[in-house]
C-alpha cells in the first residue's frame, strides 16, 4: 500500500506510544465491542461512558503514567469522533481494517512494547504461566479456540475462552479465572480481544 487507508487519518495521529496505544485500542474496542448504530453516538457524546471503557486497560499498558492515560484517552476519543464524521456506520469495519493494516508496524511495536512480561508469571496446574500463555496463542493463532470476528491483519474476538481453557487444557475453574487473570494483566488479552500483534509466531516463541 503505498497512499493511506483514509484521507482523514495519518502518522501524525500516532507518532508516541500513549497516542498509538489510544487509537490501537478504541478501534479494536469499537470494532469487537461495540453496536456501531447504537454505542458509537453514546461513547461520543458521554465523556465519562467513553472513559469507563478505556481508561482501565489503558492504565495497565501505561501504568502510572499519568499524562500518558490522559494523552491516550484524548487520542482515542478524538479517532472515534474524525471516524463517526468521516465514516459511514456501514463502512467502519473496512476502514478500521484498513487503518490496522495500513499503520500495523507502529501498532506492532508499541503494543509489544507494553505488553507486561512481568505479570507472566507463576503456575497454572502443573505449567508455568509463560509456557501455557505461548500453548494458548498458538493454538488461538490455529483456530482452535472458538471466534467471533477476525480481521484482516488477524486481531480477533474469543467467544467463549473461560469454557476453552477448561475443555482443551484440563483446567479447573480456579485455575481457568487465574490464568484469565494473568493474559489480561499481561496485556496478551482485554476484553477477551487478541490483538494481532501477540499471535505472531516471532513474539510466540520468545515467550519460551
Amino acid at each position: 500500500m503505498t497512499e493511506e487507508p483514509v484521507s482523514w487519518f495519518g502518522q501524525e495521529r500516532i507518532d508516541t506510544d500513549a497516542k498509538a496505544l489510544g487509537v490501537y485500542l478504541t478501534a479494536l474496542i469499537v470494532r469487537f465491542r461495540v453496536r456501531y448504530r447504537t454505542d458509537v453516538p453514546m461513547l461520543r457524546s458521554d465523556e465519562f461512558l467513553f472513559g469507563a471503557r478505556l481508561k482501565p486497560i489503558l492504565t495497565l499498558f501505561l501504568k502510572d503514567e499519568d499524562e500518558a492515560v490522559r494523552e491516550a484517552l484524548t487520542t482515542g476519543k478524538e479517532f472515534l469522533n474524525a471516524l463517526s464524521k468521516n465514516t459511514s456506520f456501514s463502512d467502519f469495519e473496512e476502514a478500521l481494517d484498513d487503518i490496522e493494516r495500513y499503520f500495523y508496524g507502529t501498532f506492532k511495536a508499541v503494543y509489544l512494547r507494553h505488553v507486561n512480561r512481568a505479570a507472566m508469571k507463576g503456575t497454572i496446574a502443573d505449567d508455568d504461566a509463560p509456557a501455557l500463555i505461548k500453548t494458548f496463542l498458538s493454538d488461538v493463532s490455529a483456530n482452535r479456540f472458538s471466534k467471533g470476528k477476525v480481521t484482516r491483519a488477524g486481531s480477533c474476538i474469543l467467544l467463549t475462552p473461560f469454557g476453552d481453557l477448561i475443555e482443551f487444557y484440563g483446567l479447573t475453574q480456579t485455575d481457568a479465572n487465574r490464568f484469565l487473570a494473568i493474559l489480561r494483566e499481561s496485556c496478551i488479552m482485554f476484553q477477551d480481544i487478541v490483538p494481532a500483534p501477540v499471535l505472531e509466531q516471532e513474539f510466540i516463541e520468545r515467550l519460551a
